[in-house]
């Protein structure tokens, strides 16, 4: 892991700030500046980001890579989710509560993180409007996609789950490793594979 110190970066080439703007937040000056407090990690394919039972001490963004949220589960992972580059990344739970995690966050191919210390981001988030809002936005849409999920889960079979899942998640098919789609449907990958090559024929 390589840590770039925050007073190495320029200010107008952040790319937190960068990625906000692009989709239609206005920052002020301030919330700029406050947006540079990061540091940049850089993680090996297979190296946690996280593992159950640590504390969340870190906000993430990544720049570019995949990481898994899986549990540990009698000695199997089930995957819960992928995050993709420019998303947010972190075990939301233990971030907000500040307790242990229930959640693994691996990294399943290089990945490049732009970090943001807990405490330092919940005071960002108490000073700036814009921040907040786009805090509380994630967390719905978080809290949204899970409740979507899980309900897909316990009233669908395999097929419609597969299918609502391309539908809802079109990125996924193409950078995701169907393993792990399988997983997150709850079913075995040579099953996902059958359903694909029902589906394409």
């Amino acid at each position: 892991m390589i840590a770039q110190n925050s007073n190495q970066k320029v200010e107008c080439m952040n790319p937190m700030s960068t990625f906000l703007e692009s989709h239609g937040v206005a920052l002020s000056d301030a919330c700029k500046k406050a947006l540079t407090n990061y540091t940049i990690k850089r993680f090996d394919k297979g190296q946690h980001f996280l593992t159950e039972h640590q504390k969340a001490r870190y906000l993430g963004f990544i720049i570019k890579g995949k990481i898994i949220h899986y549990y540990n589960i009698d000695g199997k992972h089930v995957t819960r989710w992928v995050s993709l580059p420019s998303t947010f990344v972190t075990a939301f739970v233990s971030f907000v509560n500040e307790s242990p995690s229930l959640e693994n966050l691996q990294c399943i191919e290089a990945t490049e993180l732009l970090l943001f210390e807990r405490n330092y981001f919940m005071e960002t988030l108490r000073s700036f409007q814009e921040i907040e809002s786009l805090w509380v936005r994630e967390l719905e849409n978080n809290m949204i996609g899970y409740e979507q999920r899980v309900h897909q889960l316990i009233t669908t079979n395999a097929e419609t789950r597969y299918l609502n899942f391309k539908a809802t998640y079109p990125q996924f098919e193409a950078e995701v490793p169907h393993k792990y789609i399988a997983s997150m449907l709850g079913i075995e990958p040579r099953h996902l594979s059958r359903i694909r090559k029902k589906l394409q024929s």
